[in-house]
Protein backbone atom coordinates (compact mmCIF):
# COMPACT_ATOMS: atom_id res chain seq x y z
CA UNK A 1 0.00 0.00 0.00
CA UNK A 2 0.97 3.65 -0.76
CA UNK A 3 2.19 5.24 3.09
CA UNK A 4 2.60 8.55 3.73
CA UNK A 5 5.68 9.40 5.82
CA UNK A 6 4.82 13.05 7.39
CA UNK A 7 1.80 14.42 8.88
CA UNK A 8 -0.85 15.73 7.01
CA UNK A 9 -2.21 18.54 9.03
CA UNK A 10 -4.68 19.82 6.33
CA UNK A 11 -6.60 17.15 7.95
CA UNK A 12 -7.01 19.81 10.94
CA UNK A 13 -6.92 22.72 8.69
CA UNK A 14 -6.10 24.23 5.36
CA UNK A 15 -3.09 26.53 6.58
CA UNK A 16 -2.52 29.12 9.65
CA UNK A 17 -4.32 31.51 8.19
CA UNK A 18 -7.59 29.05 7.67
CA UNK A 19 -10.36 31.49 8.88
CA UNK A 20 -12.03 28.08 10.69
CA UNK A 21 -9.47 28.66 12.99
CA UNK A 22 -10.84 31.88 14.13
CA UNK A 23 -14.71 30.25 13.98
CA UNK A 24 -13.38 27.62 15.98
CA UNK A 25 -12.09 29.16 18.74
CA UNK A 26 -15.05 31.82 18.98
CA UNK A 27 -17.29 28.94 19.13
CA UNK A 28 -15.47 27.31 21.89
CA UNK A 29 -15.64 30.52 23.88
CA UNK A 30 -19.30 30.86 22.94
CA UNK A 31 -20.50 27.67 24.21
CA UNK A 32 -18.73 27.65 27.20
CA UNK A 33 -20.24 31.07 27.73
CA UNK A 34 -23.54 29.45 27.24
CA UNK A 35 -22.92 27.12 29.77
CA UNK A 36 -21.68 29.27 32.44
CA UNK A 37 -24.77 31.07 31.72
CA UNK A 38 -27.23 28.99 32.33
CA UNK A 39 -26.13 26.92 35.15
CA UNK A 40 -23.44 29.70 37.43
CA UNK A 41 -25.33 29.99 40.04
CA UNK A 42 -28.48 27.89 39.51
CA UNK A 43 -29.26 24.98 42.00
CA UNK A 44 -28.23 22.05 39.72
CA UNK A 45 -26.78 19.79 42.45
CA UNK A 46 -30.47 20.07 44.53
CA UNK A 47 -31.08 16.19 43.39
CA UNK A 48 -29.78 13.42 41.40
CA UNK A 49 -32.08 14.27 38.66
CA UNK A 50 -31.43 17.66 38.28
CA UNK A 51 -28.08 17.31 38.57
CA UNK A 52 -28.22 14.28 36.10
CA UNK A 53 -29.69 16.77 33.41
CA UNK A 54 -26.41 18.89 33.94
CA UNK A 55 -24.26 16.46 33.41
CA UNK A 56 -25.70 15.53 30.25
CA UNK A 57 -25.34 19.12 29.34
CA UNK A 58 -21.82 19.27 30.11
CA UNK A 59 -20.94 16.59 28.09
CA UNK A 60 -22.92 17.17 24.94
CA UNK A 61 -20.74 20.73 25.52
CA UNK A 62 -17.75 19.06 25.25
CA UNK A 63 -18.95 16.49 22.01
CA UNK A 64 -19.56 19.79 20.58
CA UNK A 65 -16.41 21.91 21.07
CA UNK A 66 -14.46 18.40 20.29
CA UNK A 67 -10.70 18.25 20.76
CA UNK A 68 -8.99 21.75 21.41
CA UNK A 69 -8.25 21.30 17.86
CA UNK A 70 -6.63 25.02 17.12
CA UNK A 71 -4.59 24.82 19.86
CA UNK A 72 -3.08 21.25 18.53
CA UNK A 73 -2.99 21.87 15.00
CA UNK A 74 -0.24 24.68 15.97
CA UNK A 75 1.07 22.68 18.38
CA UNK A 76 1.72 19.65 15.98
CA UNK A 77 3.21 21.88 13.68
CA UNK A 78 5.90 23.44 16.32
CA UNK A 79 6.68 19.90 17.14
CA UNK A 80 7.86 19.18 13.77
CA UNK A 81 9.59 22.22 13.70
CA UNK A 82 10.26 24.47 16.74
CA UNK A 83 12.19 26.84 14.35
CA UNK A 84 8.52 27.52 13.37
CA UNK A 85 8.11 30.63 15.42
CA UNK A 86 4.75 31.46 14.49
CA UNK A 87 3.55 28.06 15.40
CA UNK A 88 5.04 28.25 18.56
CA UNK A 89 3.03 31.98 18.88
CA UNK A 90 -0.45 30.93 17.68
CA UNK A 91 -0.08 27.54 19.63
CA UNK A 92 0.47 30.18 22.77
CA UNK A 93 -1.85 32.40 21.57
CA UNK A 94 -4.74 29.72 20.91
CA UNK A 95 -3.90 27.97 24.67
CA UNK A 96 -4.65 31.65 26.32
CA UNK A 97 -7.88 31.94 24.42
CA UNK A 98 -8.80 28.54 25.03
CA UNK A 99 -8.06 28.47 28.82
CA UNK A 100 -10.05 31.70 29.29
CA UNK A 101 -12.90 29.92 27.80
CA UNK A 102 -12.89 26.39 29.61
CA UNK A 103 -12.41 28.55 32.90
CA UNK A 104 -16.07 29.62 32.36
CA UNK A 105 -17.05 25.98 33.46
CA UNK A 106 -14.54 25.42 35.76
CA UNK A 107 -17.25 26.42 38.82
CA UNK A 108 -19.40 23.29 37.30
CA UNK A 109 -17.55 20.09 39.10
CA UNK A 110 -16.51 22.54 42.03
CA UNK A 111 -20.12 22.75 42.63
CA UNK A 112 -20.85 19.19 42.76
CA UNK A 113 -17.58 18.20 44.97
CA UNK A 114 -19.63 20.77 47.07
CA UNK A 115 -22.54 17.78 47.55
CA UNK A 116 -22.16 17.26 51.61
CA UNK A 117 -20.45 13.60 52.63
CA UNK A 118 -24.40 12.60 54.22
CA UNK A 119 -25.89 12.92 50.49
CA UNK A 120 -23.27 11.52 48.33
CA UNK A 121 -23.76 8.24 48.62
CA UNK A 122 -27.65 8.44 47.05
CA UNK A 123 -26.46 10.41 44.70
CA UNK A 124 -24.10 7.38 43.67
CA UNK A 125 -26.36 5.00 44.32
CA UNK A 126 -29.24 6.70 42.05
CA UNK A 127 -30.61 5.24 39.02
CA UNK A 128 -30.34 8.74 37.04
CA UNK A 129 -26.87 8.93 37.52
CA UNK A 130 -25.78 5.62 36.60
CA UNK A 131 -24.27 6.54 33.67
CA UNK A 132 -22.10 8.79 35.67
CA UNK A 133 -21.35 6.93 38.61
CA UNK A 134 -17.25 6.60 38.87
CA UNK A 135 -16.66 10.16 37.43
CA UNK A 136 -18.63 11.47 40.00
CA UNK A 137 -16.65 8.88 42.44
CA UNK A 138 -13.44 10.47 41.30
CA UNK A 139 -15.16 14.18 41.87
CA UNK A 140 -15.64 13.58 45.62
CA UNK A 141 -12.30 11.57 45.97
CA UNK A 142 -10.84 14.91 44.95
CA UNK A 143 -13.17 17.73 46.87
CA UNK A 144 -10.41 17.48 49.58
CA UNK A 145 -8.36 19.16 47.31
CA UNK A 146 -10.25 21.93 45.25
CA UNK A 147 -9.66 25.53 45.78
CA UNK A 148 -11.73 28.19 44.92
CA UNK A 149 -12.71 28.88 41.58
CA UNK A 150 -10.90 32.44 40.77
CA UNK A 151 -8.01 30.44 42.15
CA UNK A 152 -8.10 27.06 39.84
CA UNK A 153 -9.16 29.31 37.24
CA UNK A 154 -5.39 31.26 38.01
CA UNK A 155 -3.49 28.18 38.24
CA UNK A 156 -4.92 27.09 34.49
CA UNK A 157 -3.80 30.83 33.83
CA UNK A 158 -0.82 30.39 35.33
CA UNK A 159 0.57 26.91 34.37
CA UNK A 160 1.02 28.53 30.96
CA UNK A 161 3.87 31.38 32.16
CA UNK A 162 5.11 29.27 35.36
CA UNK A 163 5.24 25.84 33.75
CA UNK A 164 4.30 25.63 29.87
CA UNK A 165 6.38 28.54 28.82
CA UNK A 166 9.61 26.74 31.21
CA UNK A 167 9.78 23.37 29.52
CA UNK A 168 9.15 24.35 25.54
CA UNK A 169 11.70 27.25 26.01
CA UNK A 170 13.77 24.31 27.47
CA UNK A 171 13.07 21.94 24.63
CA UNK A 172 13.54 24.44 21.70
CA UNK A 173 16.89 24.97 23.22
CA UNK A 174 17.44 21.00 23.42
CA UNK A 175 15.99 20.91 19.28
CA UNK A 176 18.08 23.18 17.59
CA UNK A 177 21.47 21.33 18.84
CA UNK A 178 23.00 19.10 16.70
CA UNK A 179 26.54 16.67 17.22
CA UNK A 180 29.03 17.03 14.86
CA UNK A 181 30.31 13.55 14.83
CA UNK A 182 32.57 11.98 11.39
CA UNK A 183 31.43 14.72 9.21
CA UNK A 184 27.74 14.67 9.94
CA UNK A 185 25.60 17.07 12.07
CA UNK A 186 22.86 15.08 13.95
CA UNK A 187 19.80 16.11 15.85
CA UNK A 188 19.78 15.03 19.16
CA UNK A 189 17.42 12.19 18.98
CA UNK A 190 19.21 10.73 16.10
CA UNK A 191 22.55 10.89 18.04
CA UNK A 192 20.81 9.42 20.75
CA UNK A 193 19.18 6.63 18.88
CA UNK A 194 22.11 5.57 16.87
CA UNK A 195 24.36 5.43 19.58
CA UNK A 196 23.77 1.58 21.07
CA UNK A 197 24.35 0.60 16.92
CA UNK A 198 28.08 1.96 17.11
CA UNK A 199 31.57 0.54 17.67
CA UNK A 200 33.52 0.70 21.27
CA UNK A 201 35.41 3.74 20.69
CA UNK A 202 32.65 5.66 18.22
CA UNK A 203 30.16 4.86 20.40
CA UNK A 204 31.90 6.43 23.73
CA UNK A 205 33.48 8.86 21.91
CA UNK A 206 29.12 10.02 20.84
CA UNK A 207 28.12 9.57 24.26
CA UNK A 208 30.75 11.82 25.24
CA UNK A 209 29.81 14.48 23.07
CA UNK A 210 26.10 14.27 23.78
CA UNK A 211 27.02 14.37 27.38
CA UNK A 212 29.02 17.47 26.97
CA UNK A 213 26.31 19.20 24.23
CA UNK A 214 24.12 18.54 27.65
CA UNK A 215 26.23 19.52 30.54
CA UNK A 216 26.81 23.12 28.10
CA UNK A 217 23.13 23.88 28.38
CA UNK A 218 22.63 22.76 31.55
CA UNK A 219 22.01 26.27 32.86
CA UNK A 220 18.64 26.53 30.90
CA UNK A 221 17.30 22.95 32.57
CA UNK A 222 18.64 24.72 35.99
CA UNK A 223 16.67 27.06 35.93
CA UNK A 224 13.32 25.48 34.37
CA UNK A 225 13.68 22.60 36.56
CA UNK A 226 13.53 24.91 39.85
CA UNK A 227 10.91 26.80 38.40
CA UNK A 228 8.36 24.26 37.45
CA UNK A 229 9.30 22.45 40.63
CA UNK A 230 8.76 25.57 42.59
CA UNK A 231 5.37 26.21 40.81
CA UNK A 232 4.30 22.83 42.00
CA UNK A 233 4.90 23.08 45.58
CA UNK A 234 2.98 26.22 45.50
CA UNK A 235 0.17 24.66 44.38
CA UNK A 236 0.78 21.52 46.27
CA UNK A 237 1.32 23.00 49.39
CA UNK A 238 -2.10 25.48 48.62
CA UNK A 239 -4.43 21.88 47.84
CA UNK A 240 -2.98 20.10 50.31
CA UNK A 241 -1.38 17.43 48.99
CA UNK A 242 1.32 15.69 51.38
CA UNK A 243 3.38 14.28 49.08
CA UNK A 244 5.52 15.64 45.44
CA UNK A 245 3.60 12.34 44.23
CA UNK A 246 0.18 12.52 45.72
CA UNK A 247 -1.46 14.59 43.33
CA UNK A 248 -0.02 12.14 40.06
CA UNK A 249 -1.28 9.09 42.13
CA UNK A 250 -4.38 10.59 42.28
CA UNK A 251 -4.66 11.61 39.55
CA UNK A 252 -3.55 8.43 37.54
CA UNK A 253 -6.54 6.92 39.56
CA UNK A 254 -4.07 4.25 41.74
CA UNK A 255 -3.75 3.92 45.46
CA UNK A 256 -0.62 5.77 46.66
CA UNK A 257 0.21 3.34 49.97
CA UNK A 258 0.03 0.85 46.89
CA UNK A 259 2.29 2.76 44.43
CA UNK A 260 4.92 3.37 47.41
CA UNK A 261 4.89 -0.44 48.05
CA UNK A 262 5.29 -0.93 44.37
CA UNK A 263 8.25 1.72 44.50
CA UNK A 264 9.30 0.08 47.23
CA UNK A 265 9.31 -3.77 46.01
CA UNK A 266 11.06 -2.32 42.32
CA UNK A 267 14.01 -0.50 44.07
CA UNK A 268 14.37 -3.21 46.65
CA UNK A 269 14.96 -5.55 43.48
CA UNK A 270 17.67 -3.52 41.36
CA UNK A 271 19.72 -6.47 42.47
CA UNK A 272 18.38 -8.24 39.57
CA UNK A 273 19.34 -4.96 37.36
CA UNK A 274 22.87 -5.30 38.68
CA UNK A 275 22.62 -9.24 37.87
CA UNK A 276 22.11 -8.54 34.50
CA UNK A 277 24.77 -5.64 33.99
CA UNK A 278 26.90 -7.81 35.30
CA UNK A 279 26.60 -10.21 32.86
CA UNK A 280 26.35 -7.92 29.98
CA UNK A 281 30.09 -6.63 31.21
CA UNK A 282 31.49 -10.04 31.27
CA UNK A 283 29.91 -10.99 27.83
CA UNK A 284 32.20 -7.71 26.78
CA UNK A 285 34.38 -8.75 28.41
CA UNK A 286 34.80 -5.79 30.34
CA UNK A 287 35.81 -4.62 33.92
CA UNK A 288 33.43 -2.10 34.07
CA UNK A 289 30.35 -0.86 31.43
CA UNK A 290 30.42 2.95 30.64
CA UNK A 291 27.06 4.21 30.66
CA UNK A 292 27.04 4.65 26.69
CA UNK A 293 26.89 0.66 26.74
CA UNK A 294 24.10 0.20 28.73
CA UNK A 295 21.68 -0.07 25.40
CA UNK A 296 24.28 -2.47 23.41
CA UNK A 297 23.17 -5.66 21.70
CA UNK A 298 25.02 -8.59 22.22
CA UNK A 299 25.81 -9.07 18.33
CA UNK A 300 24.20 -7.50 14.82
CA UNK A 301 20.71 -8.54 13.69
CA UNK A 302 21.39 -8.22 10.09
CA UNK A 303 17.43 -7.60 9.42
CA UNK A 304 17.26 -3.92 8.72
CA UNK A 305 14.20 -3.08 10.22
CA UNK A 306 13.45 -0.05 8.14
CA UNK A 307 10.12 1.49 8.45
CA UNK A 308 8.43 -0.47 5.64
CA UNK A 309 9.75 -3.81 7.20
CA UNK A 310 8.10 -2.76 10.55
CA UNK A 311 4.71 -1.84 9.11
CA UNK A 312 4.99 -5.16 7.55
CA UNK A 313 5.60 -6.98 10.57
CA UNK A 314 3.03 -5.00 12.44
CA UNK A 315 0.40 -5.26 10.23
CA UNK A 316 0.83 -9.25 10.66
CA UNK A 317 0.72 -9.55 14.20
CA UNK A 318 -2.40 -7.03 14.81
CA UNK A 319 -3.93 -9.29 11.95
CA UNK A 320 -3.72 -12.10 14.74
CA UNK A 321 -5.18 -10.15 17.20
CA UNK A 322 -7.86 -8.18 15.82
CA UNK A 323 -8.59 -7.39 12.62
CA UNK A 324 -9.87 -4.13 13.14
CA UNK A 325 -6.82 -2.75 14.64
CA UNK A 326 -4.91 -3.71 10.86
CA UNK A 327 -7.64 -1.20 9.83
CA UNK A 328 -6.39 1.70 12.29
CA UNK A 329 -3.04 1.12 11.01
CA UNK A 330 -4.05 1.36 7.29
CA UNK A 331 -5.47 4.26 7.78
CA UNK A 332 -2.98 5.91 9.81
CA UNK A 333 -0.81 5.37 6.82
CA UNK A 334 -3.20 6.47 4.38
CA UNK A 335 -4.12 9.75 5.81
CA UNK A 336 -0.62 11.15 6.95
CA UNK A 337 -1.48 10.49 10.58
CA UNK A 338 2.26 9.45 11.06
CA UNK A 339 5.17 11.10 11.12
CA UNK A 340 8.22 8.99 10.70
CA UNK A 341 11.61 10.29 10.45
CA UNK A 342 13.76 12.24 12.74
CA UNK A 343 15.04 15.61 11.65
CA UNK A 344 16.21 19.15 13.27
CA UNK A 345 13.89 20.93 14.96
CA UNK A 346 11.42 17.88 15.60
CA UNK A 347 10.49 17.23 18.68
CA UNK A 348 12.74 14.00 20.15
CA UNK A 349 11.29 10.65 20.90
CA UNK A 350 7.74 9.18 20.01
CA UNK A 351 4.05 9.79 20.81
CA UNK A 352 0.67 9.27 20.04
CA UNK A 353 -2.02 11.78 20.45
CA UNK A 354 -5.99 11.36 19.73
CA UNK A 355 -8.62 13.35 21.16
CA UNK A 356 -12.53 12.77 20.02
CA UNK A 357 -13.83 13.61 16.68
CA UNK A 358 -10.46 14.35 15.90
CA UNK A 359 -7.55 11.82 13.56
CA UNK A 360 -5.58 10.35 15.99
CA UNK A 361 -1.72 11.38 15.29
CA UNK A 362 2.09 9.20 15.89
CA UNK A 363 4.81 11.23 15.99
CA UNK A 364 8.16 8.73 15.41
CA UNK A 365 11.80 9.04 14.97
CA UNK A 366 12.39 6.16 12.90
CA UNK A 367 16.36 5.30 12.79
CA UNK A 368 15.63 1.66 11.38
CA UNK A 369 16.62 -0.60 14.11
CA UNK A 370 14.90 -3.10 16.45
CA UNK A 371 14.28 -0.29 19.00
CA UNK A 372 12.29 1.80 16.14
CA UNK A 373 10.24 -1.51 15.24
CA UNK A 374 9.47 -2.00 18.80
CA UNK A 375 8.37 2.04 19.28
CA UNK A 376 5.94 1.33 16.47
CA UNK A 377 4.03 -1.47 18.23
CA UNK A 378 4.08 0.60 21.71
CA UNK A 379 2.81 3.61 19.62
CA UNK A 380 0.50 1.76 18.13
CA UNK A 381 -0.59 0.31 21.46
CA UNK A 382 -1.66 4.24 22.29
CA UNK A 383 -3.60 4.90 19.10
CA UNK A 384 -5.26 1.62 19.51
CA UNK A 385 -7.07 1.82 23.19
CA UNK A 386 -7.59 5.68 21.94
CA UNK A 387 -9.52 4.47 19.04
CA UNK A 388 -11.56 1.69 21.36
CA UNK A 389 -12.58 4.09 23.98
CA UNK A 390 -13.74 6.71 21.67
CA UNK A 391 -16.82 3.98 21.93
CA UNK A 392 -17.56 4.76 25.54
CA UNK A 393 -20.08 7.21 27.06
CA UNK A 394 -17.99 10.72 26.03
CA UNK A 395 -17.07 11.72 30.03
CA UNK A 396 -15.21 7.90 29.78
CA UNK A 397 -13.61 8.25 26.05
CA UNK A 398 -9.99 8.29 27.35
CA UNK A 399 -8.17 6.45 30.03
CA UNK A 400 -5.79 7.18 32.74
CA UNK A 401 -1.75 6.99 32.31
CA UNK A 402 -1.77 3.80 34.37
CA UNK A 403 -3.51 1.69 32.05
CA UNK A 404 -2.12 3.62 29.28
CA UNK A 405 0.89 2.37 29.38
CA UNK A 406 -0.17 -1.33 29.52
CA UNK A 407 -2.10 -0.89 26.47
CA UNK A 408 1.44 0.22 24.65
CA UNK A 409 3.59 -2.14 26.53
CA UNK A 410 1.30 -5.10 25.82
CA UNK A 411 1.21 -4.50 21.81
CA UNK A 412 5.29 -3.74 22.05
CA UNK A 413 6.03 -7.44 23.52
CA UNK A 414 3.72 -8.74 20.60
CA UNK A 415 5.78 -7.33 17.50
CA UNK A 416 8.75 -9.54 19.12
CA UNK A 417 6.88 -12.70 17.77
CA UNK A 418 6.96 -11.64 14.39
CA UNK A 419 10.64 -10.47 14.73
CA UNK A 420 11.65 -13.57 16.41
CA UNK A 421 10.48 -15.32 12.99
CA UNK A 422 13.20 -13.53 10.75
CA UNK A 423 16.06 -14.37 13.17
CA UNK A 424 18.58 -17.27 13.47
CA UNK A 425 18.98 -19.13 16.98
CA UNK A 426 22.47 -16.80 17.83
CA UNK A 427 19.68 -13.76 16.76
CA UNK A 428 17.53 -15.05 19.16
CA UNK A 429 19.77 -14.88 21.60
CA UNK A 430 20.23 -11.27 20.88
CA UNK A 431 16.77 -11.03 20.83
CA UNK A 432 16.36 -12.23 24.18
CA UNK A 433 19.19 -10.53 25.29
CA UNK A 434 17.39 -7.37 23.96
CA UNK A 435 14.13 -8.12 25.37
CA UNK A 436 15.70 -8.19 29.09
CA UNK A 437 17.58 -5.23 28.51
CA UNK A 438 13.80 -3.20 27.61
CA UNK A 439 12.32 -4.76 30.92
CA UNK A 440 15.33 -3.56 33.19
CA UNK A 441 14.72 -0.19 31.00
CA UNK A 442 11.59 -0.27 31.55
CA UNK A 443 11.04 -0.93 35.23
CA UNK A 444 13.90 -0.57 37.17
CA UNK A 445 15.51 2.52 34.96
CA UNK A 446 12.15 4.31 35.46
CA UNK A 447 11.92 3.59 39.10
CA UNK A 448 15.56 4.94 39.77
CA UNK A 449 14.20 8.16 37.74
CA UNK A 450 11.21 8.27 40.43
CA UNK A 451 13.32 8.32 43.22
CA UNK A 452 15.56 10.75 41.59
CA UNK A 453 12.82 13.03 40.90
CA UNK A 454 11.55 12.67 45.00
CA UNK A 455 14.99 13.37 45.97
CA UNK A 456 14.79 16.34 43.57
CA UNK A 457 11.23 17.59 44.62
CA UNK A 458 12.31 17.11 48.36
CA UNK A 459 14.99 18.43 47.76
CA UNK A 460 14.08 21.72 46.33
CA UNK A 461 11.28 22.30 48.51
CA UNK A 462 13.10 22.43 51.18
CA UNK A 463 15.84 24.54 49.86
CA UNK A 464 14.64 26.56 47.68
CA UNK A 465 16.88 26.09 44.60
CA UNK A 466 18.92 23.53 43.36
CA UNK A 467 22.05 24.13 41.30
CA UNK A 468 22.66 22.52 37.99
CA UNK A 469 25.57 20.48 39.69
CA UNK A 470 23.86 19.07 42.57
CA UNK A 471 20.76 17.92 40.08
CA UNK A 472 23.74 16.23 38.03
CA UNK A 473 24.88 14.52 41.17
CA UNK A 474 21.32 13.50 42.41
CA UNK A 475 20.85 11.89 38.24
CA UNK A 476 24.39 10.29 38.55
CA UNK A 477 23.74 8.93 42.42
CA UNK A 478 20.43 7.08 41.17
CA UNK A 479 21.39 6.28 37.70
CA UNK A 480 24.14 3.87 39.50
CA UNK A 481 21.58 2.68 42.15
CA UNK A 482 19.77 0.99 39.22
CA UNK A 483 22.94 -0.31 37.19
CA UNK A 484 24.60 -1.36 40.08
CA UNK A 485 29.24 -1.78 40.48
CA UNK A 486 29.17 -3.56 37.04
CA UNK A 487 28.55 0.41 34.79
CA UNK A 488 30.83 3.10 35.53
CA UNK A 489 28.25 6.39 36.35
CA UNK A 490 30.17 9.64 35.81
CA UNK A 491 29.63 12.97 37.11
CA UNK A 492 28.83 14.08 33.76
CA UNK A 493 26.68 11.61 32.99
CA UNK A 494 24.63 12.77 35.52
CA UNK A 495 23.80 15.79 33.28
CA UNK A 496 21.00 13.91 31.52
CA UNK A 497 18.67 14.85 33.63
CA UNK A 498 18.81 18.44 31.02
CA UNK A 499 17.46 15.73 28.15
CA UNK A 500 15.22 13.05 30.06
CA UNK A 501 11.52 14.63 29.28
CA UNK A 502 9.41 12.25 31.41
CA UNK A 503 10.44 14.46 34.58
CA UNK A 504 8.79 17.32 33.25
CA UNK A 505 5.39 15.12 33.11
CA UNK A 506 5.68 14.57 37.02
CA UNK A 507 6.24 11.16 38.75
CA UNK A 508 4.92 10.04 35.74
CA UNK A 509 7.36 7.45 34.98
CA UNK A 510 6.13 4.88 37.62
CA UNK A 511 3.36 4.53 35.27
CA UNK A 512 5.92 2.59 32.49
CA UNK A 513 7.02 0.01 35.13
CA UNK A 514 3.50 -0.69 37.03
CA UNK A 515 2.26 -1.21 33.11
CA UNK A 516 4.99 -2.89 32.35
CA UNK A 517 4.32 -5.94 34.76
CA UNK A 518 0.89 -5.68 34.26
CA UNK A 519 1.38 -5.88 30.45
CA UNK A 520 3.59 -9.13 30.50
CA UNK A 521 0.57 -11.03 32.22
CA UNK A 522 -1.81 -9.73 29.95
CA UNK A 523 0.31 -10.78 26.67
CA UNK A 524 1.25 -14.03 28.71
CA UNK A 525 -2.63 -14.73 28.84
CA UNK A 526 -2.93 -13.98 24.90
CA UNK A 527 0.23 -16.34 24.31
CA UNK A 528 -1.27 -19.25 25.26
CA UNK A 529 -4.67 -18.41 24.82
CA UNK A 530 -5.55 -17.01 21.52
CA UNK A 531 -8.61 -16.43 22.68
CA UNK A 532 -7.75 -13.94 25.49
CA UNK A 533 -7.72 -11.20 23.06
CA UNK A 534 -11.29 -11.13 23.81
CA UNK A 535 -10.41 -9.90 27.27
CA UNK A 536 -7.72 -7.66 26.22
CA UNK A 537 -10.37 -5.72 24.15
CA UNK A 538 -12.85 -5.94 26.72
CA UNK A 539 -9.70 -3.58 28.58
CA UNK A 540 -8.98 -1.26 25.34
CA UNK A 541 -12.79 -0.71 25.73
CA UNK A 542 -13.22 0.38 28.85
CA UNK A 543 -11.97 3.30 28.35
CA UNK A 544 -11.65 5.34 32.05
CA UNK A 545 -15.12 3.97 33.27
CA UNK A 546 -13.54 2.42 35.90
CA UNK A 547 -10.30 2.31 38.05
CA UNK A 548 -7.31 0.35 37.06
CA UNK A 549 -7.78 -2.19 39.02
CA UNK A 550 -10.90 -3.00 38.49
CA UNK A 551 -11.09 -2.68 34.91
CA UNK A 552 -7.79 -5.50 35.15
CA UNK A 553 -9.71 -7.67 37.79
CA UNK A 554 -12.56 -7.71 35.11
CA UNK A 555 -10.08 -9.64 33.12
CA UNK A 556 -8.44 -11.81 35.55
CA UNK A 557 -5.25 -10.32 36.99
CA UNK A 558 -5.62 -8.50 40.60
CA UNK A 559 -2.97 -6.05 41.14
CA UNK A 560 -3.94 -5.33 44.51
CA UNK A 561 -1.72 -7.42 46.08
CA UNK A 562 2.32 -7.14 45.87
CA UNK A 563 2.66 -10.85 45.04
CA UNK A 564 1.00 -10.28 41.82
CA UNK A 565 4.20 -7.57 40.74
CA UNK A 566 6.36 -9.96 42.71
CA UNK A 567 5.68 -12.75 40.07
CA UNK A 568 6.10 -10.41 37.52
CA UNK A 569 10.03 -9.84 38.60
CA UNK A 570 10.91 -13.51 38.85
CA UNK A 571 10.22 -13.86 35.43
CA UNK A 572 12.53 -11.35 34.59
CA UNK A 573 14.87 -12.80 36.89
CA UNK A 574 14.47 -16.31 35.05
CA UNK A 575 14.86 -14.79 31.81
CA UNK A 576 18.14 -13.63 33.02
CA UNK A 577 19.13 -17.15 34.41
CA UNK A 578 18.46 -18.73 31.01
CA UNK A 579 20.35 -15.95 29.27
CA UNK A 580 23.09 -16.66 31.82
CA UNK A 581 22.98 -20.38 30.96
CA UNK A 582 22.43 -19.57 26.41
CA UNK A 583 25.59 -17.62 26.55
CA UNK A 584 28.20 -19.30 28.48
CA UNK A 585 30.10 -20.02 24.61
CA UNK A 586 28.84 -16.98 23.31
CA UNK A 587 31.11 -15.08 21.34
CA UNK A 588 30.08 -11.48 20.59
Amino acid sequence: MKMKTAWDLKLLYKSDSDPQIKKDLKKITDLCMAFEKKYKGKAFTVSPQVLAKALNDYEKLHVEIGGRKPWWYFTLKADLNSSDTNAVAQATKCEQIITEASNKKKFFFLEVAKIPASKQGAFLKHPSLAAFRYQLEQVFKHAKYNLSEGEEQLEDLLGQTSYTMWVDGQQKLLNQQTIEFKGKKMPVPEALGIGASLEKNDRHALHAKLMTMLKSISHGAEGELNAIVNFKKVMDDRRGYAKPYSSTILGYENDEKAIESFIALVTKNFKMAHRFYALQARLFKEKKLSVADRDVQLGTIKTKFDFETSVSMLRTVLGTIDDEYVGFLDTYLANGEIDVYPKKGKKAGAYCWGMPGLPTVLLLNHTDDIRSAETIAHEMGHAIHTEMSKRQPSQYRHYTTSTAEVASTFFEQTIEDEIKKRLTDREKIILLHNKIKGDITTIFRQVACFNFETELHNTIRKEGQVSKEKMAEMMRKHLQSYLGDAVDVTADDGYFFVFWPHIRTFFYVYSYAYAQLISKALYEKWRKDPAYAKKVKQFLLAGRSMSPEDIFKSIGIDTSKTSFFEAGLKGIERDIATLEKLTKNFKK
